[in-house]
């Protein structure tokens, strides 16, 4: 299988070659694909030297992207500036025929005050990669997406392409584990959290917040090399039906494995959902299934969940011709949680473009709170540490097709730290230590996949109390 990758890949350089002895094309990007054997995208990239990669793939296992190289990108300052990276992102795309199976990957931080970004990946970035491998239902595809906006641009883009093929390492079996960790630390610890709590309890009954979205930062100190890339391939493992994201910053990197869906968009046709309220997953059948009946049936989370559902359907009331939502919620099991879901489907207005979108639901409050300005203000005034990418959004844009993720269950690598990221809906029946037990159940996944593949056996455990609240 790698000698047919490879005779591929040669091809592709083949092409490329005959590229810069022929005009320039007249638009202003030319995309080349070939078909390809499917391999291990997540082994691929693990083996691949550079910071310009990336990953990004749907949860229901139709669409996967890796990314070498970046042919265009466009960094992000605050929120204002999506519209703009939106917009070029459509005139870059609608210059290919085939413009339906290209895509742009894109992430964004929970908000765009200074306090909240991570300077290694400012607010938020759009990436048009240089050279991708492409998997859907149809198979395997190698595209390289070449600027033409000039001659000296688009030759660049060709030796850019040719540079990275001939650096290529063709391995794609994940690295072994070779790392131990240990717990360092709450960014809040437990202390602070109670009175955090507190604090948003008293703004219930003044009547200024009706729920607020607290979390946590989890660090873990570790020796050894941990490949993120092999981290990201368990978790959704463990987690079949997630989305995946991976995108590097300056010397960090930035994943995770979402269940989450902030918003789908396939041509008018939009779908999204409010995912909010959680209970453990019983030990047994018998066990599961009384924990699902006592979740839908929990007044605080179906509270919690309707505040949601309704500030959704609100905010994208005026976007739509039509739109609609489950008659009564419903259950997403996960490995070691379960959630309560109601989706929402609707019919966008005529030149309702994806920024849009985006700025009417990100921050739902799901991870943020409502109202969401009172909720911001909350969080931006009492969290000790910047959530980041944390709650942000990662996903594909497209002309035909964008998809969109709400970036939980994610953690950060930087240097020989691990931060594992976790959050819970305050509402005014919360209590603070169900609340941090719930911050423990939501990193339990990765934490034992941790447990079992470091080199030094178990090192950490959560509370592992049952606890109820919000989803991210």
């Amino acid at each position: 299988m790698t000698s047919e990758t490879q005779a591929q890949f040669a091809l592709m350089v083949e092409q490329l070659k005959k590229l810069l002895s022929q005009p320039v094309p007249d638009k202003r990007l030319v995309r080349i694909e070939l078909p390809l054997p499917v391999i291990h995208l997540h082994g691929f990239l693990a083996a691949q030297d550079g910071a310009e990669k990336a990953f990004w793939a749907d949860r229901e296992g139709d669409h996967a992207i890796a990314a070498i190289g970046y042919s265009w990108s466009e960094k992000l300052s605050c929120r204002r500036d999506l519209a703009s990276a939106f917009t070029t992102v459509r005139k870059l795309l609608g210059h290919l025929p085939e413009h339906e199976s290209c895509h742009c990957l894109c992430y964004l931080s929970f908000a765009d005050d200074e306090y909240s970004i991570w300077p290694a990946f400012g607010y938020g970035m759009v990436i048009l990669p240089l050279l991708e491998l492409v998997q859907t239902r149809k198979g395997m595809v190698l595209g390289v997406n070449l600027r033409s906006d000039s001659v000296s641009q688009y030759h660049s883009s060709i030796r850019k392409a040719l540079g990275i093929i001939a650096a290529l390492n063709y391995r794609q079996q994940l690295p072994e584990a070779d790392f131990t960790f240990q717990l360092e630390g709450y960014q809040p610890d437990s202390k602070v959290w109670d009175q955090l709590v507190g604090k948003a309890r008293q703004d219930f009954g003044s009547g200024l917040l009706d729920k607020v979205v607290l979390s946590r930062e989890t660090c873990l100190k570790l020796k050894g090399h941990l490949s993120p890339f092999s981290l990201l391939y368990t978790w959704q493992q463990a987690n079949p039906h997630s989305y995946q994201f991976l995108f590097q910053g300056e010397g960090q990197t930035f994943f995770g494995c979402s269940p989450e869906r902030l918003v789908k968009r396939l041509e008018n046709i939009i779908s999204t959902e409010a995912l909010a309220g959680t209970i453990l997953r019983g030990q047994n059948l018998h066990d599961d299934a009384q924990l699902e009946t006592q979740l839908m049936n929990d007044r605080k989370n179906i509270h919690e969940n309707r505040l949601v559902l309704d500030d959704i359907c609100r905010k994208l009331q005026p976007l739509c011709q039509s739109l609609e939502a489950d008659r009564s919620h419903s259950i997403v099991k996960l490995r070691h949680i379960q959630h309560l879901r109601y989706q929402i489907r609707g019919i966008l207005n005529r030149d309702v473009f994806d920024e849009q979108l985006l700025d009417v639901l990100h921050p739902t409050p799901a991870v943020g709170g409502t109202p969401r300005e009172a909720a911001f203000s909350f969080i931006e005034a009492n969290e000790p540490y910047a959530r980041g990418l944390y709650a942000g959004v990662c996903g594909v844009v497209g002309v035909q097709k964008s998809d969109f993720s709400v970036a939980i269950r994610s953690a950060r690598l930087a240097d020989n730290t691990l931060m594992l990221y976790s959050g819970a809906g305050i509402v005014k029946d919360s209590v603070a230590a169900e609340e941090w037990s719930e911050l423990d159940n939501k990193i339990a996944t990765v934490l034992d996949i941790l447990d079992r593949t470091s080199t030094s056996g178990s090192a950490f455990s959560g509370s592992g109390r049952r606890a109820a609240g919000s989803v991210c």
